[in-house]
């Protein structure tokens, strides 16, 4: 019994319909999937789909990439609408920081306006928030010490950072979520993390139909792979896959208070 806690579904990457997604997913084991939300048109598809389908959750939210052509109060609006739809949304986001050379990118003080717009909105809501999170480590942790103690729940999204920053968001609450990621030789650092943080703050996550395990590049991910990243997580804690499957099930259940 596993969760996929973050994939993007529907997306135009994939070559399967949602439907075959979905069942290829149950009859790997995995019982329940969270569709994310990234745009206003993509909230959209994601409610559309925790609705059509039993075990589908989903977040709502605006990456730091989208809808650049709107107003942070306009997006709020739109979120606060979005909110409304149906009783299956779990979460904000992802929403976040990224720090990067594209050149359409926000300016990273509309970034920070439009996360903590999202991380009000979620408190607001007695939702989660999912943070996707690239160079901007400090701004980050600032929110987080600002606004946990106001009740913010917080994931971290595809965690590949430094223990060091781990632990700076495990002081403050927030759980990490693992992607296929961890299954790349190139990314030792993250096994580290994997080794040393509770298990009872992990989650675990395709990210689908980005990252593919190993064994799967070259071809879209999808959330039936979630397994594959359990599998790692367990030979790197030297624990067995039942177990990793059922506390981060329960993680997660948690974490997005998924009934």
């Amino acid at each position: 019994m596993f969760i996929d806690s973050h994939c993007h579904l529907p997306h135009g990457k994939y070559t399967k319909t949602t439907e075959q997604l979905i069942q290829d997913a149950l009859s790997a084991g995995v019982t329940n999937i969270i569709a994310i939300g990234t745009s206003v048109k993509e909230n959209e598809s994601a409610i559309k789909t925790a609705d059509s389908f039993g075990g589908v959750y989903c977040s709502v939210g605006i990456h730091v990439d989208e809808d650049r052509d709107k107003t942070t109060e306009s997006l709020r609006q739109v979120l606060l609408e979005q909110l409304k739809y149906t009783k299956k949304i779990v979460a904000i986001g992802e929403c976040g920081i990224d720090i990067s050379e594209g050149e359409n990118s926000r300016p990273i003080q509309d970034q920070i306006n439009l996360f903590e717009m999202q991380i009000q909105l979620a408190i607001e809501n007695n939702l989660s928030v999912i943070i996707h999170n690239r160079n901007g480590d400090d701004t980050v942790v600032r929110l987080l010490k600002q606004y946990v103690p106001q009740g913010l729940r917080a994931i971290a999204h595809s965690f590949s950072q430094s223990w060091e920053y781990a632990q700076q968001l495990l002081s403050l609450g927030a759980y990490l979520s693992f992607s296929g990621m961890i299954t790349y030789k190139g990314r030792k650092n993250i096994a580290e993390i994997i080794q040393k943080m509770p298990l009872d703050r992990m989650l675990i996550e395709t990210d689908a139909p980005y990252l593919p395990p190993e064994g799967f590049r070259g071809q879209p991910n999808e959330p039936k792979n979630v397994v594959a990243v359990a599998q790692k997580i367990a030979e790197v804690r030297v624990d067995t896959l039942e177990h990793i499957a059922l506390q981060t099930y329960e993680n997660t259940k948690t974490i997005f208070a998924v009934h």
